[in-house]
């Protein structure tokens, strides 16, 4: 990198930075993976939707899941007025809603209208596949696609390609207990890949991954079920 460029650092502002020796960049990226780790333990609690899916049925799932909805809806009220703060909370995020509010809109969408085992599925891809994607994308360039000014944005080939043998393995991993079959949950892999790693950028605006990575790809897997 060379002298006078301009980064953009963890909390989301950019700063001037000269040539970094190997020591400088192994300290950006573990400062990087730490705070996407803490993200992203967060973003696990997600796993608890499949499980109760499966272990305790529809209707208290729903329930379940609309109730936490209803308490981040209450929690983003207050910190958007500034009466509270949430640590985890992006700094591109700081006057916009929160991506943990898409994150469970979006489950409970898939909850409430796709097939259970497609639901299952599709929100596994977004608790365990965009997690490690995430992961890979806190140390690599060109991560961050909705972060930028341009019309649409595209993540880079490595993100992508974390992103979708993740997905294609989680979804072989449980078709024993899902019954899917393999073109459907491939479907589901490449829209879920597409989802995370390509935005149209709109006024500033994109939809978010959260909610775009389970609907796109339960909706994707509903129409390859009618087929195989």
């Amino acid at each position: 990198m060379e002298k006078g460029e301009w980064e953009m650092d963890i909390s989301g502002k950019e700063r001037s930075v000269g040539v970094l020796s190997l020591p400088d960049i192994v300290a950006d990226w573990q400062k990087k993976l730490i705070g996407e780790a803490r993200r992203k333990a967060i973003h696990l609690s997600g796993l608890s939707v499949p499980l109760s899916l499966l272990l305790l049925g529809r209707s208290f799932t729903i329930g379940f899941v609309a109730l936490a909805l209803a308490i981040s809806l209450i929690l983003e009220w207050q910190r958007l007025k500034g009466k509270i703060r949430l640590p985890e909370v992006r700094a591109q995020e700081e006057h916009k809603v929160a991506s943990f509010v898409y994150y469970i809109t979006g489950c409970l969408l898939c909850v409430v209208f796709l097939p259970k085992m497609i639901a299952v599925n599709a929100v596994l891809f977004l608790s365990l596949g965009d997690t490690i994607s995430g992961l890979v994308g806190s140390i690599l360039a060109d991560a961050d696609v909705r972060g930028r000014r341009k019309m649409w944005g595209c993540k880079s080939l490595p993100i992508m390609a974390v992103m979708f043998s993740s997905c294609l393995l989680i979804g072989y991993l449980v078709s024993g207990i899902t019954q899917l079959s393999f073109p459907v949950y491939l479907a589901g892999a490449a829209a879920a890949t597409i989802a995370d790693g390509v935005a149209v950028i709109i006024n500033g605006n994109s939809l978010d991954d959260n909610f775009s990575i389970p609907v796109f790809s339960g909706l994707v897997m509903t129409g390859a079920a009618a087929f195989f």
